[in-house]
């Protein structure tokens, strides 16, 4: 789970449209909230992701569901509210099904900083010093999922070490200007597929940056050798802006 910023309503959206499907919704029941413009937008806003989970959306076995961080059929004002929809895979929306935020409150990315509330460590999230709301979220939303989540992210994060690993031998038997440049842009793009827009971010970048030994003794290697450069430190510093982890202190520079 990771900070999301709430962008601008579908146009479509206007306050009369709203007013007319919230009232359709309390008539009917009908699902008013389906809406090709809202649908789009939710994924712009999360880069296609599972707001709560990081699950990326649309592929095989995770299709998008919309969820009402308030319950829709508790507070159904906010039906199709903008900032009360967000994207979610099917196994956060259903696990957390009718909860009442208001009761038992949970993190909510677009005004909660996750961080302040959970941390992350070898692929599971944690509450924050056993607080209530972070403990909460992970059980609402079974963030710890062994089958849905904590096997799909470790399988990613350790494809991400045995790259780093292959990659880093051979930036230090490379012979050659053109060879090392090239080893240097692969490593950078494999850095930056654990950034904000990729799945699971939240995790992978806590992992690399401050449980993966080879990362900083690859990043050390680096700056010895001044191959440390401003994109570098551009790309590791998106990574630290998702990261998790218990301590504050990240392996490396």
């Amino acid at each position: 789970m990771i900070k999301l910023s709430l962008i601008a309503k579908p146009t479509e959206l206007t306050d009369e449209v709203e007013a007319q499907l919230t009232e359709e919704f309390k008539r009917s029941g009908k699902e008013v909230w389906k809406k090709p413009y809202i649908a789009h937008a939710l994924l712009q806003m999360t880069h296609n992701k599972c707001a709560y989970s990081e699950q990326l959306l649309n592929q095989e076995s995770a299709y998008m569901e919309i969820d009402h961080f308030r319950c829709k059929d508790q507070y159904p004002d906010e039906v199709v509210h903008w900032g009360n929809l967000l994207p979610s895979c099917k196994k956060c929306n259903t696990t957390k099904g009718n909860h009442d935020v208001e009761v038992e409150p949970i993190v909510n990315p677009l005004v909660d900083n996750p961080k302040d509330f959970l941390y992350i460590e070898a692929f599971r999230y944690y509450s924050r010093n056993h607080n209530a709301k972070g403990q909460s979220t992970i059980g609402v939303l079974a963030l710890n999922d062994r089958l849905h989540f904590t096997e799909p992210r470790s399988r990613i994060g350790f494809h991400v070490v045995d790259d780093i690993e292959t990659l880093f031998e051979k930036l230090k038997t490379d012979d050659t200007d053109r060879k090392r440049r090239n080893t240097i842009s692969k490593i950078k793009s494999t850095l930056e597929g654990c950034g904000p827009e990729y799945e699971y971010s939240a995790v992978i970048s806590t992992y690399i940056l401050y449980e993966c030994d080879t990362y900083k003794e690859m990043e050390s290697y680096l700056v010895e050798h001044r191959l440390w450069d401003d994109e570098f430190q551009a790309i590791k510093d998106k990574m630290l802006s998702v990261a998790m982890p218990k301590n504050t202190e990240p392996s490396g520079k």
